[in-house]
């Protein structure tokens, strides 16, 4: 059940702009396609989320069958 609702949630993703699959604080989620410019637009999307808190986005995880799921953390820009 719920890898039918990731996988909902992905197909969804995939129209239009990228949503987060969870947003938890300063933790994001995104499903995003395997290719590079996938992970560069979940990146794009969690950079410009954590953006608007004064942070800078880190991944932290990534999962990658067909369709990749990957984490990010909302940090401290590196002084």
């Amino acid at each position: 059940m719920r890898l039918i609702l990731i996988a909902m949630m992905a197909i969804v993703a995939g129209c239009g702009s990228i949503e987060p699959l969870s947003e938890r604080g300063n933790y994001l989620t995104f499903a995003h396609g395997s290719r590079e410019s996938g992970f560069k637009e979940a990146y794009d999307a969690a950079a410009a989320r954590c953006e608007k808190k004064g942070l800078v986005a880190a991944p932290t995880s990534s999962i990658c069958p067909d369709r990749c799921v990957t984490n990010f953390e909302c940090k401290p820009a590196a002084k």
